[in-house]
């Protein structure tokens, strides 16, 4: 008989989360799902990015390319995404506040002094997309530094952001990075521990570079004389394997990897809390799944 396929029914479980930077497990689902979420957060989780500059002035050291090229690598927050729409979807001729946000910048240097012109300096016509630096919730920053103004300089900018995707430019991408590895299964034979010494086992905890292990001076039941920390910091460099097997113990451990299980780092650019995007992906991932749900009921239905 056929074998009869089963949903899987994956698990999050979230480990760490700050402002920009997230950890977390993705369980009982294979690598294909994994790499997946990966690439949708990294290409197509949509943000806004500056796309069109109209340089009316600029006296500075810099050329009009140079600035504009800064100008559009500027995160600006991208909370409120479902509120515009991709301009190839538009209705309006050119651009319109459903479609795009204006910003201008208009700086010039009075003093003797260098004049930093920063991402503070960016004003948006819109309260829903601003300078990740320029929000609400970081007055204390010093912004993103676009160029730098001597005496008698100037420079009058006027740019318009729009909705996009990272794989139209890198611009647009909300994350930095984001990488998974396979959880660690890590396992110690207390039999081989046993049979080192104390010099042995020092030497053993000190040769993984991440600090997998611990060495307890007074072990106990709870507490054995080696233990795992932290498994979940191993990198499979295998220099534990490598000791062991110059010790002559080769299976004083064991190191494989649980193939269900992914451990998830994101780190986004302000533009979007990780979270954000993490759901953004899942949400995409379901809609592309949709489609090809539909796309082959009907081909088998003709």
């Amino acid at each position: 008989m056929p074998s009869v396929a089963h949903p899987r029914q994956p698990n999050v479980e979230i480990l760490e989360l700050r402002e920009d930077y997230m950890t977390f497990i993705l369980s009982k689902t294979d690598v294909s799902v994994a790499n997946a979420l990966r690439r949708i957060m990294i290409a197509e989780v949509p943000t806004m990015a500056i796309d069109l500059v109209e340089i009316e002035d600029n006296s500075s050291v810099l050329h009009d390319e140079f600035i504009s090229h800064r100008l559009g690598l500027i995160p600006l927050s991208s909370h409120q995404m479902k509120k515009f729409h991709y301009t190839r979807d538009c209705s309006c001729q050119v651009n319109c506040e459903n479609c795009s946000v204006e910003f201008s910048l208009n700086v010039s240097c009075m003093d003797d002094s260098a004049r930093d012109v920063t991402s503070l300096d960016l004003i948006s016509r819109s309260h829903d997309v601003q300078p990740v630096h320029n929000d609400e919730h970081s007055r204390g920053a010093q912004g993103i530094l676009i160029v730098k103004l001597r005496r008698g300089q100037g420079i009058r900018v006027r740019a318009i952001a729009k909705k996009g995707t990272g794989k139209e430019h890198a611009k647009w991408s909300p994350v930095a990075t984001v990488t998974f590895q396979y959880d660690p299964d890590v396992r110690l034979n207390d039999v081989r521990v046993m049979e080192l010494t104390e010099q042995q086992k020092q030497d053993f905890v000190g040769s993984c570079p991440t600090k997998v292990y611990r060495y307890n001076e007074q072990p106990t039941p709870q507490h054995p004389s080696i233990e795992i920390e932290d498994a979940g910091k191993c990198m499979y460099c295998m220099e534990c394997k490598k000791k062991a097997d110059e010790m002559g113990k080769p299976d004083l451990v064991s190191v494989n990897q649980k193939n269900d299980r992914f451990i998830f780092t994101v780190e986004t650019t302000g533009a979007l809390r990780p979270e954000e995007v993490f759901l953004s992906a899942l949400e995409i991932l379901k809609l592309k799944l949709d489609f090809l749900h539909r796309q082959m009921q009907e081909t088998q239905l003709s």
